[in-house]
């Protein structure tokens, strides 16, 4: 006979446990989306021909170099906040359950419009970071060469995601970080603010 399930077990199941998927880590479905998301980013908005109005490969003056670099940071910058806050930022809130916080994977967990300033401001300081560090990486010969050899130095999509892993990671690590000190600082004060004085008996 088959044992009867218990008022909790039926609580407690996850609908999307059946699905062998749901066997892999949280950490690291948010990873490799989060890796697609940015190498995505650079591929659409410089290699994979998007039409801005400059050649990207014309080399110029110094001013005409920075305009350019300033352009690539806004477009990746625009492109990854797009992705992040309408997309991966979605996946991570339907993974969240009570054994699993997923909310500590995202930089920026609230919604609405402002939600996607925050993401475009934090992606471009993200960006500014990780454009001079991979073109770095590129100069030294340290990059992935998926789409060829090419003269000089720039920035290449799985380097560049890979580096943002890494990067997003450190950001969202001091996030956490922050918050888990603030929530003790809170539940301290709260205790001590609850603390029952006691009267001795000589009072």
């Amino acid at each position: 006979m088959k044992k009867k399930e218990s008022k909790d077990d039926i609580e407690n199941l996850n609908p999307y446990e059946v699905d062998k998927l749901s066997k892999i880590p949280a950490w690291l479905v948010i990873i490799f989306i989060k890796y697609w998301a940015a190498a995505a980013a650079v591929f659409f908005m410089t290699i994979g021909g998007l039409d801005i109005g400059v050649d990207l490969t014309t080399e110029g003056d110094i001013n005409y170099n920075l305009n350019i670099s300033f352009m690539i940071i806004v477009l990746i910058a625009l492109a990854m906040a797009i992705l992040f806050n309408y997309a991966i930022k979605q996946v991570v809130i339907m993974m969240y359950s009570r054994r699993r916080n997923t909310f500590r994977y995202n930089i920026i967990n609230f919604r609405g419009f402002s939600a996607f300033l925050c993401y475009l401001v934090y992606m471009f300081v993200v960006s500014v970071i990780l454009y001079f560090f991979v073109n770095f990486l590129s100069y030294k010969g340290w990059v992935l060469n998926v789409f060829g050899k090419t003269e000089g130095y720039g920035i290449e999509p799985f380097t560049y995601g890979f580096c943002f892993i890494i990067v997003d990671g450190i950001f969202v690590s001091i996030k956490d970080l922050g918050i888990m000190i603030y929530q003790r600082i809170k539940y301290k004060k709260q205790m001590s603010d609850n603390t029952p004085i006691i009267v001795g008996k000589g009072a």
